[in-house]
């Protein structure tokens, strides 16, 4: 009995320290409120999903900061249809242009790179261009809108014959874990 008991105060010490250095971890990782990426911070540690148009595929995007939050990765994955789409975001700050970059990989071989702005209501990204493996480019801008603290709508435009059209439009809900 009393090696149970013991067996069982060990299992309880370490888990108790597994949770205490995971919440150190968090904490060490996110960067300071006066950090240029902290206008992200609201997605961090948290996986997002939300149903594209159709109704039948869903993307999720989940973040988390690395190197002492200096960075902020985003995985996602497309899923709903037979092809499987995924890719991962990096994002940082860019001194020299004084603004949050990222680029983009995808599954594909594709990459893109470009900007997040954020404002008072919203978190944009202008023009980006998109290459595929294949050399193929297309041209997109998204704006990002929290909509409640567990929620944040997308709107993504691409670029057709010269004139922005909406490619598509998302309602991100916040995921437990």
């Amino acid at each position: 009995m009393m090696r149970a008991v013991n067996q069982w105060l060990r299992a309880a010490a370490f888990a108790a320290l597994v949770l205490a250095t995971a919440a150190w971890s968090a904490r060490a990782q996110a960067p300071e409120p006066s950090s240029p990426l902290a206008p992200l911070a609201f997605l961090a540690g948290h996986c997002w999903k939300g149903p594209f148009p159709d109704g039948k595929r869903h993307d999720e995007h989940c973040f988390e900061w690395f190197y002492d939050g200096k960075f902020l990765r985003d995985r996602h994955v497309v899923t709903g249809d037979d092809q499987g789409y995924g890719g991962e975001t990096i994002y940082y700050w860019e001194p020299a242009a004084r603004q949050v970059q990222y680029i983009y990989f995808d599954v594909t071989g594709g990459v893109s790179r470009g900007s997040a702005q954020p404002d008072d209501d919203a978190l944009r990204f202008p023009e980006e261009r998109y290459v595929g493996a294949g050399g193929e480019e297309e041209v997109y801008r998204s704006v990002w809108r929290p909509a409640r603290d567990d929620a944040y709508d997308v709107v993504t435009e691409t670029l057709l014959d010269g004139k922005w059209v909406e490619a598509w439009r998302i309602h991100m809900q916040r995921q437990e874990r």
